[in-house]
């Protein structure tokens, strides 16, 4: 059988990417936000290619840990 980590996962949209964001920026986590834009070439969230947003999402995650 296929392993469970092959399903499909759901496209990652501009909206989902921007909620997960202000999230972490209303927790004080403003100025790693920026830096992560910068990491993926962008000064702003629309300017970041759409294939970076599943590793944008995951380095976003770990803010949390980092504080």
């Amino acid at each position: 059988e296929p392993a469970a980590k092959e399903e499909q996962k759901p496209d990652l949209k501009l909206e989902n990417v921007r909620a997960v964001l202000a999230e972490k920026s209303r927790a004080g986590h403003t100025a790693a936000i920026r830096t992560l834009l910068q990491k993926y070439g962008a000064s702003k969230l629309s300017a970041v290619d759409p294939k970076h947003y599943e590793a944008l999402l995951k380095d976003a995650e770990v803010l949390d840990d980092a504080t």
